[in-house]
């Protein structure tokens, strides 16, 4: 299972997190991801700002999997 710590902050990360009480399309357990900068990340928490500035707060006993990923690539001029 990939791990993120207290290194990773202010790179970019994906995080796969179990949402709680819910069933999947399988019928197993349903997942979500955020993607964005890992802001903080503690023993209890994972705090994720995404593309649009939103913080997401991860409780880490929610979380399956997470990774560093490389940056957003820059946006293409036409």
């Amino acid at each position: 299972m990939g791990r993120i710590g207290p290194a990773d902050v202010g790179h970019r990360v994906v995080v796969r997190c179990t949402l709680p009480g819910q069933t999947g399309p399988s019928g197993g357990q349903a997942y979500t991801d955020v993607l964005g900068i890992l802001e903080h990340c503690d023993e209890h928490t994972l705090r994720v700002r995404r593309s649009d500035d939103t913080i997401v707060k991860l409780p880490i006993r929610e979380v399956a999997r997470a990774k560093r990923i490389p940056p957003a690539p820059t946006p293409r001029t036409r």
